[in-house]
């Protein structure tokens, strides 16, 4: 008979960003953000992106972010088209082709602006892929938010999920009824317009069952039992202050780059 102990298999499952509380992770996205608004060097903004784009491949890829991602690519190529022929202070041309001038100042600055893109997307993408909802609620009411609060942001954040949810059952039930084909894309969104409001409502009714269910359970008692984190993060405070202090040094710094201008 074989024996298998769960504890060990599960510590053996972990993964280093398992260590790395909620609040950490987005206050590290939101210092890449602003540390790629601050510098515009073309040379750091790459840097910046390696460095968000490491985080994502380490963490757990989804088709959610893959299909982000692809996306925004299809952005930027298309920002990159037209802010290299209209960009109001292109000045040096860089090619032509039949008569139409690519200049470079509009090339530097779509990849400027492509690469802040990217950043968030990325860093977002790691928080997402690394952070679950129930984790984030049972870390936010651990450190001391009221429950009515993190109750809030947990039926805020289930909201599109269960929209996609409820969407993708009721053109499943379409489909095998034979009403609405959706072979075209003109298709796919004539399906989606008559059930809209519909969707809305539903979604909205099991936010509030399900607020229901838990007032009833009693999860808005004072004297209920605290939900404990279900991993030992490293260090969580010191990262709070170091990313916080950082980050609000990049926003003093951006503001006060906008006010010089004026000056």
């Amino acid at each position: 008979m074989e024996i298998r102990n769960n504890s060990i298999q599960k510590i053996a499952r972990l993964h280093w960003y398992n260590f790395v509380d909620p609040v950490t992770k987005l206050l590290l996205a939101l210092f890449l953000t602003m540390l790629s608004f601050d510098f515009t060097n073309l040379y750091f903004e790459a840097g910046l992106v390696l460095c968000s784009l490491v985080l994502l491949l380490l963490s757990r890829l989804t088709s959610a972010t893959i299909n982000a991602v692809s996306f925004c690519l299809f952005l930027i190529v298309t920002m990159i088209l037209i802010q290299g022929l209209f960009y109001s202070k292109n000045v040096h041309p860089l090619f032509s082709v039949m008569g139409i001038t690519f200049y470079l100042e509009g090339l530097l600055y779509a990849l400027t602006m492509s690469a802040r893109i990217l950043i968030i997307i990325f860093a977002i993408g790691f928080f997402m892929n690394t952070t679950t909802i129930s984790e984030n609620a049972k870390y936010l009411e651990s450190i001391g938010m009221p429950y009515k609060q993190v109750y809030l942001l947990m039926s805020v954040c289930y909201i599109l999920p269960q929209i996609q949810q409820n969407m993708k059952k009721i053109q499943f039930a379409e489909r095998a009824r034979g009403i609405n084909p959706q072979k075209t894309v003109t298709q796919k969104i004539r399906s989606i317009l008559p059930i809209l409001i519909p969707l809305i409502i539903k979604t909205f009714d099991q936010s509030i069952n399900r607020s229901i269910t838990l007032q009833l359970r009693g999860f808005n008692s004072p004297e209920r039992t605290l939900a404990t984190p279900k991993y030992c993060y490293f260090k969580a405070k010191f990262s709070h202050y170091c990313l916080s202090f950082a980050t609000i040094l990049l926003i003093g710094w951006k503001l006060w780059q906008i006010i010089s201008r004026f000056l």
